[in-house]
Formats: C-alpha cells, structure tokens, sequence
C-alpha cells in the first residue's frame, strides 16, 4: 500500500527529517510512504480565504485519482490509536491507496471537505503541522504493530 503525506509547510528541518526516519525506518516494507510539501502561502499580499483556495489548488493537484483521501483537521471524526490501525488495515487488506492531507497556518479550504473521503480529528487540540507530520508517521508505525501484534503498541 502507498500513502502519501501531503502537507503545507516550509522546507523540513534536520530534526524532523530524523524523526521521519526514524518512524519510516519502522514501518514494514508492504507500507510506501512519501511526503510531498507543498510552500506555504504568504500572508502579505492575500486574505486568509484567498490563501486557502490557492493551497487546495495545489493540494488537489497532488492528490493521487485511485487514493483514499484522508483530511486531517481538528473538527473531524476522533480517532484513537486502535480505530486508525483498524482503518489502515482495511485498505491494505483491499489494496486501498491512502492520501493524507494536513493544512497549514490558516486550516484547509472547506472545499477539501468535500474533497476528502474521510475527515479525521487527533485530538481537539492544534498542533503545529511540521509536528503533526511526525505525529501522524509515529501514529502509521504504531498502526502497524498493532496489526503485527508487536508489543510496541502496548
């Protein structure tokens, strides 16, 4: 299965490239993830509205046609550790191709709600999107133990 992180946010520092491999080194071999990074907008010259129209824009460009689209926003359906492995199970186990999107600064466009097959919520809280990108690989690692019954989960 391939997953592919779509996410607005600046070029990745030293830090979270080593915690993204350090996750990426962990997931086992069926799972393919890549991260596309999409700049994010300057604020100077748009709206808010303006600023979130153009970064769907780009975001649905990327968006793979034969993929699942996952949303990540706080508003979305919660999920725990257990439902996610669940999910990513169900689409590995039909051959299903998943795309997860994370917004930047301003959100996500309303209109990549309806984009989106699924909107998913961590938690209520906000959290940075360069932190919630590792968060989400530590999250996909954790799926995957699960499933393998490794006691990391636990």
């Amino acid at each position: 299965m391939k997953c592919k992180i779509i996410s607005i946010s600046h070029k990745l520092t030293d830090w979270e490239k080593q915690a993204l491999q350090f996750y990426s080194k962990r997931i086992p071999s069926n799972l393919k993830i890549s991260f596309v990074e999409i700049k994010p907008l300057s604020s100077k010259n748009l709206d808010k509205e303006s600023i979130l129209e153009a970064e769907r824009g780009e975001i649905v460009k990327l968006l793979d046609t034969d993929s699942y689209i996952i949303l990540w926003d706080r508003i979305g359906q919660k999920i725990n550790s257990l439902g996610f492995a669940t999910l990513l199970q169900d689409k590995i186990d039909h051959g299903i191709n998943i795309n997860f999107i994370i917004g930047g600064a301003h959100g996500v466009s309303k209109k990549l709600f309806a984009t989106s097959q699924l909107i998913l919520s961590a938690s209520e809280l906000t959290f940075p999107h360069r932190l919630f990108k590792i968060f989400l690989m530590e999250q996909i690692y954790r799926a995957s133990s699960i499933h393998r019954n490794h006691p990391y989960h636990k």
